[in-house]
């Protein structure tokens, strides 16, 4: 695969940031992710404006935006995009997502690197086992 895919983060505050730095954390800097916060009193149009000139700026790649909501507006505005751009969809941001997509995307792009981000996000949403003494 030539370049990676982008990874583009959207959430409602602060939360995508932090959770990105959690990730480096663990995986070291990230590359070719970016983080669209919707702030209080933003609107829907600068929150999209803010995004559409990095999609612009990178003029085509492989894009997989990760929201935090299904329905929010952070979701909405992806799926407006989607419209104009080759983007992929997925919703339900967790740290898991982050670290494994990162992985992910050396050997996977488009449709493929969402389904396996996607799951990811499922699998790693589960009731622990009890532990016995």
């Amino acid at each position: 695969m030539k370049d990676k895919s982008w990874i583009f983060v959207l959430t409602h505050g602060q939360a995508g940031a932090y959770l990105v730095k959690s990730a480096e954390m663990i995986m070291g800097p990230l590359k070719n992710l970016e983080v669209f916060s919707l702030l209080p009193g933003m609107s829907p149009e600068e929150f999209m404006v803010s995004i559409k000139e990095k999609l612009d700026e990178i003029k085509g790649g492989e894009v997989l935006f990760i929201t935090d909501l299904y329905g929010g507006t952070p979701f909405n505005v992806s799926m407006a995009l989607s419209k104009q751009y080759p983007i992929q969809l997925v919703c339900g941001l967790n740290l898991s997502m982050l670290v494994e997509g990162d992985l992910l995307r050396e050997n996977l792009a488009g449709k493929e690197l969402a389904e396996a981000v996607c799951n990811v996000g499922m699998t790693a949403c589960c009731v622990a086992p009890k532990v016995t003494l």
